[in-house]
């Protein structure tokens, strides 16, 4: 693999290259897995789709079969009424990778008439030669500009919504004089587009084919000085990505089939995809196999609210308004900071330091004062990667002592003390200064008086109009335009503008 083609791997691509390593796994075990990234233009995307090409492992097929045919299920006209394959008609052959560009027809995507086989003087036979996508079968099918495509080239649009509409997909072959042919194709499909750029995002084009993608990723340009060093240096110096290679791709898609999902887990999100009316039900299936490609990278044997909440911001991105993804994400931290069952920081004179002593009677884990062995709620061993990320979520995130018999030593988490702070100064904030105060909808953040109490229902004439109760104020319009997902941070989505000066 040459250096001067590898490119560099930073905090605004990261996802995409977590995104690519998850659809090659889940390509490799099958299951296609739509990948599309968004991002203004200079930002790498396309320079990371075609090169993450190389960690593509092998296939397993019948020796020269143009349809990439499994030698355990031939699909293909050819091979698929040939019955049992003998072994040395099998061969490894590399990953398809096709690259569909905007002058493709239809013809050219789909398959068409074999002239060589047509105006063959010795033996002239009718036979269909496999387009670009049949080819790709059990690989890699990448667009770029998608949403420029969508546009210019409605039936092209049209075929993609056919092979990513369920999955495996369905791909129908008709030309004149030849029985049509119908084929199941299991191709991952990448695409890439800039949002700012004509015709606009691509949910905006044709949100039927916005939705068929499992993950959108945003791409943002590097912000760190020392990336920028590195790429130019890069022809000088070798780069440590920490991307998988094939062989080990290869084994977490073997893995990927013996990866369970919690009952605790799946409830979630058939309430989430109920109480928050989304749409489409892929959202939940992609949600699914995300958070399992995922555990298989992590090496994990089940899934768990920490991949959840890594995939769900790339699943949901398109699919649901900024403001629901926020809900959903602060929900969602609580729930795992819950999920885990960690003690509270015990009083100074217990000498222990964030955990409770875990082999303490009052913990009810009988495992003799080891900390590396604090259990779950089902009783297994905590992994170190899952206790310490509960242990900081716990500190961060435990509620404050209410009701008879606090003893106020507990500390507040981030959430109760923001929340005070907003009310405590809420009322001392003009309108213009801090926008609408309930902009996202949380009902524990209450109103604040706006110029309309001092004029609105005022029909006495009288100088002092009395102002209205907080709660028949209707919440002031946010001062700026909404913005697109795309250009918010995690952040800007996760927290309002206003509340960061009061945490």
């Amino acid at each position: 693999m040459s250096t001067n083609k590898v490119p560099i791997r930073h905090s605004g691509n990261e996802n995409l290259f977590l995104a690519v390593e998850m659809s090659l796994i889940s390509t490799a075990a099958g299951i296609p897995l739509h990948i599309h990234a968004e991002g203004l233009r200079g930002t790498g995307k396309t320079t990371v789709m075609r090169w993450a090409r190389q960690l593509a492992p092998d296939i397993h097929r019948i020796k020269g079969c143009l349809y990439q045919c499994n030698p355990e299920s031939p699909h293909c006209p050819t091979h698929s009424q040939s019955g049992e394959i003998a072994p040395d008609q099998h061969e490894a052959s590399p990953m398809p990778f096709s690259e569909i560009g905007h002058g493709a027809k239809l013809g050219t995507i789909l398959g068409s008439v074999d002239l060589g086989k047509l105006t063959d003087p010795q033996n002239p036979q009718a036979a269909l030669i496999p387009g670009s996508i049949p080819m790709a079968n059990r690989g890699i099918v990448f667009i770029d500009e998608i949403n420029r495509l969508a546009e210019t080239a409605p039936e092209i649009t049209d075929v993609l919504l056919s092979v990513m509409g369920t999955k495996p997909g369905k791909l129908k072959i008709e030309e004149v004089g030849l029985k049509p042919w119908e084929l199941d194709i299991t191709s991952s499909v990448w695409a890439a587009s800039n949002p700012d750029e004509d015709p606009g995002p691509l949910e905006e084009i044709r949100r039927q084919l916005s939705d068929r993608f499992d993950m959108v990723v945003p791409v943002q340009r590097p912000s760190d000085p020392l990336v920028i060093e590195k790429l130019l240096w890069r022809n000088h110096q070798g780069l440590t990505l920490g991307t998988l290679q094939p062989a080990e791709i290869k084994k977490r898609a073997l893995s990927l089939g013996k990866i369970t999902v919690p009952q605790s887990i799946i409830r979630y999100m058939a309430e989430l995809y109920v109480e928050k009316n989304i749409e489409s039900l892929r959202t939940i299936q992609s949600l699914e196999l995300c958070s399992r490609c995922l555990a298989a990278i992590r090496e994990k044997s089940e899934v768990t609210f920490d991949e959840l909440s890594t995939v769900l911001p790339l699943v949901l991105r398109h699919r649901v308004e900024p403001m629901v993804l926020s809900e959903i994400l602060r929900d969602l931290e609580l729930r795992q900071a819950a999920s885990v069952q960690v003690s509270p920081d015990p009083e100074p004179d217990d000498g222990a330091n964030g955990l409770n002593n875990p082999g303490s009677p009052s913990s009810g884990n009988n495992n003799e004062g080891d900390p590396d062995k604090c259990l779950d709620e089902s009783g297994q061993a905590l992994s170190c990667y899952t206790r310490n990320k509960a242990a900081q979520r716990y500190r961060q995130i435990q509620p404050p002592a209410y009701g008879p018999g606090s003893n106020g030593q507990k500390k507040v988490g981030w959430i109760q003390r923001l929340i005070s702070r907003w009310q405590a100064n809420a009322s001392h904030l003009k309108p213009s200064q801090c926008g609408n105060s309930n902009r996202y909808g949380d009902p524990r953040l209450g109103s604040y008086p706006d110029a309309r109490q001092a004029t609105g229902n005022n029909t006495s004439g009288n100088a002092a109009a009395q102002p209205e109760s907080p709660s028949m104020v209707p919440p002031a319009s946010p001062p700026d335009p909404a913005r697109r997902i795309g250009y918010l941070s995690w952040d800007e989505v996760l927290l309002p503008s206003q509340w960061k000066d009061y945490i």
